[in-house]
């Protein structure tokens, strides 16, 4: 059999393997859970903070539209589209603008612009006031400047094509065009526009667009104009959210505008990488106009970045306004590392730990085994004394102690064999053995040769021997003697005395057992005179055969058996063999006629008359096989 791998290096592989297995699944699955746990909290807050957001925007844009409709309509506007405004209508409008401001803040203690000179700084109340324009009904646009610093100025006139806007000929385009629908529509509406700022970064305008009509006609006159940064609120939600999230690296917000990210926090490099993959994403999600929300992550300059995507504002005649938002997985991939460096210390000591635990535990199970292993061949080959040292009490234990219990069971097993083998003809022994034999009382009539042998003169010739000289005299003769039985496939039936009976064709028959039997019978006398030449005491026998039907089978007692035949073939072979003279064979003619009379070359005893047989019988003197017949 071809060897593999040792059960104690099978065993160490297992646990090892295990131990590593139960490692990286440990690390997979915390790594899993505290990405997801950061980015859930984060999206949930973020979440939070845009849905507050748009209520903020909500109700800020509805104060705006009702404040751009009670500026639009002031007399200063309305005379500045007719051109016929006085410097006393501008400040009225102003004053009355701020007072209206304060209102929207309930604040009325904040001061309010005086005839001679403003009471509040000109950083407080630009911011405030936000931007002021007109539009004629010809599409020119112009803003109007509150008198601060460089007192009342007039307003200038630039179309809609101003450097102010994007310059772009689509954008210039659409604004020209979103212009003239607002002209047309003559109804209040709010919409987003980009701007450029000098250094080229850009921002976003929500602008409320307010037609103006003169009260005396109802004609319309134009628009007026109120744009504010629609980055403010934004950027100061998430600016405190920053604060409270209290992260090394800052998050990038800003507005996604007309394919443009729009933001003075993000770099213009990494602002138009951003635009690229926004683009693309929301462009296979348009189901973000419902209202939807994207999230997805991307690298910036390499750098890997999570990114949310929540629509602000849509108006039918411009483009769709998006707040994004994006935090760096950059210190979340550094804590993965940590955890993981952390992990696989922590994994190889285990492993190591693991394999010294495994290389005690497998020694403990592969030493046992390889002693039961070793042990198992010894008994192959024969020890059956062989013993293992049971060295605990678990089921190893318990091997060991079977093991022994079953060795010492074969080596009685095999003592009980050769015990048989001695007290019973070895073929009856193994039949016995292996159940082919049954052991039951009774027997079964069959056609066998049956065979005496005895020693002439015997008791004469051993009457002054010492009783162990003869038991060595006979043990010597019945050695030589069922030697040559065996040779010839018969069996040893039993040693009566000096005599021995053997029987051919009881247990197994080969067809021709009479030939056997006094092929027996001749090997017999020709050895018994090989050894008479040597022998301290010669000895001569007399052998009678008969063959015919018997029956052979256990006999005896229930608790003590006897394999034999019984029968009058069996009585006739006893007599001939007192009628044989030294050295000769005495065979009924029924073992002559199994052999055929050219077998044996033999002389015919007329009329012999034989005790217990009430008739004469009919035998024959073998001298020797013919020649025919040796084989």
């Amino acid at each position: 059999m071809r060897r593999g791998l040792r059960f104690q290096t099978k065993l160490m592989l297992t646990l090892v393997a295990a131990i590593a297995t139960v490692t990286i699944a440990l690390l997979y699955v915390t790594e899993t859970k505290i990405s997801q746990t950061y980015t859930r909290q984060f999206s949930r807050n973020f979440s939070d903070l845009v849905h507050k957001l748009e209520q903020s925007r909500e109700e800020r844009s509805q104060e705006f539209l009702e404040l751009s409709r009670r500026l639009a309509a002031h007399p200063y506007v309305i005379s500045s589209l007719k051109n016929t405004t006085t410097s006393d209508e501008g400040r009225a409008f102003w004053r009355f603008y701020l007072e209206a401001l304060n209102e929207l803040d309930k604040d009325p203690a904040k001061a309010a612009i005086s005839d001679d000179k403003p009471q509040t700084s000109a950083a407080d109340l630009i911011p405030r006031f936000g931007s002021i324009g007109l539009v004629d009904p010809g599409g020119e646009i112009r803003t109007l400047h509150p008198p601060i610093g460089n007192g009342d100025r007039e307003g200038d006139k630039r179309r809609v094509s101003s450097p102010r806007f994007r310059k772009s000929p689509s954008g210039v385009n659409r604004a020209k065009k979103r212009i003239d629908e607002l002209l047309a529509s003559q109804v209040q509406e709010t919409l987003f526009l980009p701007f450029e700022t000098p250094d080229g970064t850009g921002f976003v305008q929500e602008m409320v667009s307010t037609p103006v009509k003169d009260p005396a006609t109802g004609e319309l006159l134009g628009l007026f104009l109120r744009a504010t940064s629609a980055e403010t609120e934004t950027q100061r939600f998430l600016e405190r959210y920053q604060e409270e999230f209290q992260s090394d690296t800052p998050l990038l917000t800003g507005i996604f505008l007309d394919g443009q990210v729009y933001s003075r926090a993000i770099e213009p490099e990494k602002a138009a990488i951003m635009s690229q993959h926004l683009a693309e994403r929301i462009a296979r999600h348009p189901d973000l106009s419902g209202g939807e929300d994207l999230a997805f992550e991307e690298e910036l300059q390499g750098v890997p970045y999570r990114f949310y995507v929540k629509q602000i504002g849509h108006d039918e005649g411009t483009a769709t306004a998006f707040q994004v938002s994006a935090f760096s997985l950059a210190p979340l991939q550094a804590d993965l590392a940590e955890l993981r460096l952390r992990g696989s210390g922590v994994g190889i000591a285990a492993l190591f730990a693991g394999i010294l635990i495994a290389w005690l535990f497998s020694r403990r199970l592969a030493v046992p085994i390889a002693e039961l292993t070793r042990a198992t061949r010894a008994v192959r080959d024969g020890r059956l004394e062989t013993r293992i040292d049971v060295r605990s009490r678990d089921e190893i234990g318990d091997l060991a102690e079977s093991f022994n219990e079953m060795t010492e069971g074969l080596q009685q097993r095999d003592a009980y064999r050769s015990i048989l083998g001695k007290v019973s003809d070895e073929t009856v022994a193994q039949a016995m053995i292996s159940g082919h034999l049954d052991l039951e009382l009774g027997g079964e009539l069959k056609n066998v040769s049956v065979l005496f042998c005895d020693i002439r003169g015997f008791t004469s010739q051993t009457e002054h021997m010492h009783p162990t000289e003869v038991i060595g005299l006979l043990n010597e003769h019945m050695t030589a003697m069922t030697a040559i039985v065996r040779k010839h496939y018969g069996v040893v039936d039993k040693f009566v005395g000096d005599e021995i009976m053997a029987v051919f064709g009881a247990l197994k028959s080969y067809g021709n057992d009479a030939d056997h039997a006094v092929a027996c019978a001749l090997g017999m006398i020709a050895e018994r005179e090989r050894l008479n030449r040597t022998a301290a005491h010669p000895m001569l026998i007399g052998i009678g055969l008969a063959t015919g039907e018997a029956v052979a089978g256990c006999m005896g007692s229930v608790d003590r058996l006897n394999y034999t035949v019984v029968g009058a073939r069996v009585n006739l072979a006893s007599r001939l063999c007192s009628e044989a003279g030294a050295m000769e064979l005495v065979i009924d003619d029924q073992t002559l006629s199994g052999l055929g009379p050219d077998r044996v070359e033999s002389e015919a005893i007329e009329d012999l008359r034989l005790k217990g047989f009430s008739a004469n019988v009919v035998a024959y003197r073998v001298r020797e096989r013919a020649a025919a017949a040796v084989t």
